[in-house]
C-alpha cells in the first residue's frame, strides 16, 4: 500500500532533509576562502573594499558557486559585511572587537599556562624556547628588526604551551586569534628595545613553568600579553593608513 504524503514517516523524512547541514564547501571554495582571508587579515584589502563576485570569478577562474561559498564563510567569520543587492564589503575594524579578542586570548592562555605549569613541559620545548629568546636579551640598540620573523616566533612561543597541553580546540582557537591579531604584533615588535623586553617576558613565563609555579606563570603571561594589547589603537591607526595608502 502506498504511503500517504502526509504520513508520519514522510513528514519525518522531510524534517530530516530540511534540518540537514549544508554540504561542505568545495576544494576550490576553500582555496578562495583562504586567499581572501589572508588578504583581509594582512590588510592587503582596506576596510570597505567591495568584493565583487564577477571580479573574483575571473581572478580564480571559478563559477559563482565556490565564490559565493567563500564569501558566505567570510561573513560567518565576521570579516566581511553582506549588503543585500550590493554584495560583500571588507568589514570596518572594530576596536572593541579587537579588545574582546584579547579577552578571549587571555582567558585561553591563562588556563593553558596554569595547566602546563602544574604538570611541567617537555625538555625539548624548554631548550627551543631558551635558544630562541635568550640571545635576544642582548640585542644591539641599532640592530635591524625583522618584524615578520619575530611575530612568527612570538606566535610559536604561545602556541607551544597549547600544543604541550594537547587540547586541539584550544590550539585551533589560538591559531585563529593569532591570524586576526597579527597586525597588532607587527606594530608592537618594531624596535630592539621591544624585542629585548619581549624576550625577557617570554623567558619569565618559561622559568615559572619550569619551576611549576602556576601563579608566577599566569602573572608573567598577563604582563606579556598586556604589552601588545596596550598598542591596539596605535596598531589599528597604522594599519588603516597603510591599507588606504596602498590602494
Amino acid at each position: 500500500m502506498a504511503r500517504r504524503a502526509n504520513s508520519p514517516d514522510s513528514y519525518s523524512a522531510k524534517t530530516t532533509l530540511a534540518d540537514a547541514p549544508p554540504p561542505p564547501p568545495s576544494q576550490l571554495a576553500v582555496q578562495i576562502l583562504r586567499t581572501l582571508r589572508e588578504r583581509i587579515l594582512n590588510w592587503h584589502y582596506p576596510p570597505g573594499r567591495h568584493l565583487g563576485e564577477q571580479v573574483l570569478c575571473e581572478e580564480f577562474s571559478a563559477s559563482r558557486i565556490p565564490v559565493r561559498e567563500a564569501l558566505r564563510a567570510l561573513a560567518e567569520q565576521g570579516l566581511v559585511d553582506q549588503v543585500p543587492n550590493q554584495g560583500c564589503y571588507v568589514k570596518q575594524p572594530d576596536v572593541d572587537g579587537i579588545h574582546q579578542l584579547y579577552d578571549f586570548r587571555l582567558a585561553l592562555e591563562l588556563f593553558t599556562i596554569e595547566r602546563v605549569a602544574a604538570t611541567g613541559v617537555s625538555d625539548d620545548l624548554v631548550a627551543r624556547t631558551r635558544a630562541k629568546w635568550q640571545p635576544l636579551l642582548g640585542i644591539r640598540a641599532d640592530a635591524p628588526v625583522d618584524g615578520t620573523e619575530l611575530v612568527r616566533a612570538d606566535e610559536a612561543f604561545h602556541l607551544g604551551f597549547a600544543r604541550e597541553l594537547g587540547n586541539p580546540y584550544i590550539i585551533e582557537a589560538l591559531e585563529d586569534i593569532n591570524e586576526r591579531l597579527r597586525f597588532v604584533r607587527l606594530v608592537v615588535i618594531t624596535t630592539p628595545h621591544r624585542v629585548q623586553a619581549t624576550a625577557g617576558e617570554h623567558l619569565a613565563v618559561l622559568e615559572a613553568v619550569v619551576k611549576k609555579n602556576p601563579d608566577a606563570a599566569r602573572k608573567a603571561l598577563r604582563l606579556n600579553i598586556s604589552a601588545a594589547r596596550n598598542k591596539v589603537e596605535i596598531a589599528l591607526a597604522q594599519a588603516l593608513t597603510k591599507a588606504h595608502r596602498n590602494h
